[in-house]
């Protein structure tokens, strides 16, 4: 048997992680089978969600007692975040995995690894999703280089910045390239599915995965809701709510039930909530979102979109001091342009944001111009020969301490 820690600590570490796994049991499978060997099997555990679970994960704690974002929160939830650190690294020491692998929440990523390597010196450590190191605290990359054995990048541009110090990186692609979207021909299907009249443009809403930013930012899009309810009505806005946030979002949501349509992974599970969310990118006139990942995934819908970012005022002045970059939207950031229109921190107000999401639903050109924008940037994050999840997989089996498990 072959023991694997994986530590994922967000709601995107999950659905990485989840793949992985799966991916990681099926080239297991063909290598112990091609080899005839007996008894070999991989046993995961550590730090995840739902979706890891469902591919036979262990799970010693939720991911949800990790999404954490911004000064205060972290400063609040310290004492049970190095209480996790601690149990960790200690059940390491008993349990002995052959691999660890942890996935993107660098900072308690690091800090967890850097004390597991003070019990073991040897066990390969590998971390999935590269920080980032070209946008701030690009010193982390040295760091990690005394600590990791591998980093798997998503992004084609971040291998130099850890070569530099001797760090092996390989640039394995982005799940979302490869991801199977709609057809057209599903939306009349997907609106009757939503109860929304097919006559009637969606915006979705997508205000983020931690409670943290969402509490800064909830306000603002709902003030948006009603602003642009008043002014259109043939608009009907969705919001998808991944079960992390859900009880939290339900209570906030309760007096606009009427007005939001609700996608929920805690009513439907987490394969339905999939299907149906990205079908409703897909069918959606535009989206506005909290800056992330998730401006990928709109990117492969072909989903418009204007981002907005805003924190606490001490957690603002932080990142202020240490990002390099004036942008927070991977899609700007990757193509070095703006393209998608953002408002962040002080300039995050309603009225901006209201009239650049005019701009947007009325404007056909800017519509085509980010499109074409989202072609060139689901280019790049793609790779040709593997699936994201099968180049990951393949090179984490080759970490497992035996010449039988060479590729």
């Amino acid at each position: 048997m072959y023991k694997i820690l994986i530590i994922a600590g967000e709601p995107s570490g999950d659905n990485l992680g989840s793949n992985l796994i799966k991916e990681m049991k099926i080239q297991f499978e063909e290598i112990v089978h091609s080899k005839n060997y007996q008894n070999k099997e991989l046993l995961f555990q550590g730090i995840g969600g739902p979706k890891m679970k469902n591919e036979g994960f262990v799970c010693l704690y939720k991911i949800d007692e990790l999404s954490i974002m911004g000064f205060f929160d972290v400063f609040k939830s310290l004492r049970k975040i190095y209480s996790i650190i601690f149990a960790i690294s200690n059940y390491t020491k008993v349990w002995k995995p052959d691999l660890i692998i942890t996935i993107d929440s660098p900072d308690f990523c690091f800090r967890l690894v850097n004390k597991i390597r003070k019990i073991d010196k040897f066990v390969p450590i590998i971390h999935y999703v590269a920080p980032s190191v070209w946008a701030w605290r690009p010193k982390r990359a040295k760091l990690m280089s005394l600590m990791y054995d591998k980093v798997l990048a998503l992004l084609p541009f971040e291998k130099p910045y850890f070569e530099k110090y001797g760090l092996s990186c390989d640039f394995v692609g982005h799940p979302i390239s490869k991801i199977s979207i709609p057809l057209d021909n599903e939306r009349e299907n997907f609106f009757k599915t939503m109860e929304i009249d097919v006559s009637k443009k969606i915006i979705t809403i997508l205000p983020g995965s931690r409670k943290s930013e969402i509490k800064s930012l909830l306000p603002i899009y709902l003030k948006l809701i009603d602003n642009l309810s008043i002014q259109f009505n043939d608009i009907s806005f969705v919001i998808p709510i991944p079960e992390n946030i859900s009880n939290y979002m339900r209570l906030k949501l309760k007096d606009y039930k009427t007005r939001v349509k609700i996608l929920s992974e805690s009513k439907m599970g987490v394969d339905k909530f999939d299907s149906l969310k990205f079908s409703l990118f897909k069918f959606s006139t535009l989206a506005i979102n909290t800056s992330g990942s998730v401006s990928l995934e709109l990117a492969k819908t072909g989903t418009p979109m204007v981002s907005i970012y805003k924190c606490g005022w001490l957690f603002e002045k932080i990142i202020k001091s240490f990002v390099k970059l004036k942008s927070a939207n991977l899609i700007n950031i990757i193509l070095k342009k703006q393209v998608i229109p953002e408002f962040l921190f002080e300039k995050c107000n309603v009225l901006a944001i209201e009239s650049s999401v005019k701009d947007l639903l009325s404007n056909p050109s800017l519509q085509k111009e980010q499109k074409d924008a989202f072609d060139k940037v689901i280019k790049l994050i793609s790779t040709d020969e593997y699936k994201q999840s099968e180049k990951a997989a393949k090179i984490s089996l080759q970490y497992l301490n035996e010449e039988i498990l060479k590729i």
